[in-house]
């Protein structure tokens, strides 16, 4: 009798506490799950600083969500220096150092990385998930067919306008423009002479603003195809090459291109320093519009759209660029490398109140909210100029270029300096251009 008593107790007992796992909330039940999963340890290697992505937002959040995946982020560059970060990369990797994501800066390295081999294929990790890509992301990082990455900010861009100025010159705020108004309003923005003239504008030494017009063409934005068409004697080429010659040049409303190189200028000084009215440049300079422990914001910052080539063409087309987030080939866990990418290229992004989201699914405005918020002095920023062009960019697509897109490049810039610093003519520019480019593709076929 006793032990017929004991044993319907026990049997009691046990019935109660399996029942009462079963009450135990969804949450919980995966959180406990999640406890008991394998420990894993994963090594990313980013170009974003601190500073830049706001690491210390945006880890806590995925321990959150993956308690068994344990991330150590290194930071290849206190400064967001891509060149010094991508040479840091490469040698971790050829020493064989642990990697598993790899962040990437723009499609010319994410290319050279994939032929190299660094970057593994994505698709059969998105076909489990059931992720339609094109739905999920703006922005393709599609190379012969696979997705060795998926993209993480999204960086558009537009026309950053000094307020002050404007007012005093009696100009409006562009909602929509050429690059011929944009010179008009370039030399009306100019004044003086010597060392405190002010300038209209200001062109930097990159391959954008040598192709200005280009980048933001809907089909063909770079110098040669990805299936090694060079696309350099064509009327947007040669626009591009009109309109950096003629504010650096003719009209003189920019530093010269012997200035900006000789004087090793900076853009942020050139803008911020008041030295510059207005200035073509990415979104990554909201924050610093409102103000940075650097350079703090002396005056309020309005914005336009890119301006159009043509003025049929639809307003708010504009150049964008992407960071490349991907699984290292050599990753020992390949399947929590993918977890983590895919969670930063969606809630990651978000969760820093820092950048700009390539996902779909973002809330644009609550996303500009918070590249202002970061800023030292937020009141500095035309929030409604701002939100008006970030809502109408309409960002080309991005197609990744041929491996050796940089050496193409770099023939390029060397045959266009000569233009410049006013050694040879537009056409016969256009023309050598034209001959050096196709010798890089000729012999990389």
């Amino acid at each position: 009798m006793k032990k017929t008593s004991a044993l319907l107790l026990t049997s009691a007992m046990m019935a109660s506490l399996l029942a009462g796992c079963g009450e135990k909330p969804k949450e919980e039940q995966a959180a406990a799950g999640a406890g008991n999963a394998k420990q894993v340890n994963l090594k990313v290697y980013t170009w974003l600083s601190e500073e830049t992505a706001h690491w210390s937002k945006i880890m806590p959040e995925f321990n959150k969500e993956y308690p068994n995946i344990k991330v150590d982020v290194n930071i290849l560059s206190s400064k967001d220096d891509a060149h010094e970060a991508m040479k840091k990369l490469d040698l971790a990797a050829a020493s064989g150092q642990q990697m598993d994501v790899v962040m990437l800066n723009d499609s010319t390295g994410y290319t050279q990385r994939v032929n190299a081999g660094m970057l593994a294929p994505l698709d059969d990790f998105l076909k489990t998930d059931g992720i339609d890509y094109d739905s999920e992301y703006k922005a393709t990082t599609q190379i012969n067919g696979k997705y060795y990455a998926l993209p993480g900010r999204l960086l558009t861009w537009f026309v950053m306008l000094n307020k002050q100025k404007l007012d005093e010159a009696g100009l409006a705020v562009p909602k929509e423009w050429t690059w011929d108004e944009f010179m008009d309003y370039s030399k009306k923005l100019t004044k003086g002479e010597g060392p405190s003239k002010q300038y209209g504008t200001y062109f930097h030494n990159w391959m954008q603003y040598i192709t200005l017009a280009n980048v933001n063409n809907p089909t063909n934005n770079r110098i040669v195809t990805a299936d090694g068409k060079v696309e350099i004697n064509n009327d947007r080429i040669r626009k591009s090459l009109q309109i950096a010659n003629q504010v650096q040049n003719v009209d003189k409303t920019a530093h010269s291109y012997a200035d900006v190189i000789s004087q090793k200028l900076t853009y942020r000084n050139e803008y911020f320093g008041g030295k510059a009215a207005i200035i073509p440049t990415g979104n990554w300079m909201i924050t610093e519009a409102a103000g940075s422990e650097t350079i703090p914001a002396k005056f309020v910052s309005v914005f336009a759209p890119y301006p159009k080539f043509s003025k049929d063409d639809p307003n708010g087309q504009t150049l964008a660029t992407i960071d490349y987030i991907g699984v290292a080939a050599s990753s020992k866990n390949p399947k929590e490398a993918y977890e983590f990418t895919r969670w930063f290229t969606t809630k990651g992004i978000l969760a820093s109140e820092a950048m700009i989201s390539s996902w779909t699914k973002a809330d644009l405005n609550k996303m500009i909210d918070g590249l202002i918020k970061t800023g030292k002095n937020p009141e500095m920023v035309d929030k409604a100029s701002l939100e008006y062009v970030m809502n109408i960019s309409k960002p080309v697509k991005i197609v990744a270029p041929p491996a050796y897109i940089s050496d193409a490049e770099k023939r390029y810039t060397s045959e266009v300096e000569k233009f410049l610093l006013d050694k040879v003519d537009l056409e016969t520019t256009i023309k050598n251009a034209e001959k050096a480019v196709t010798d890089v593709v000729n012999t990389n076929k």
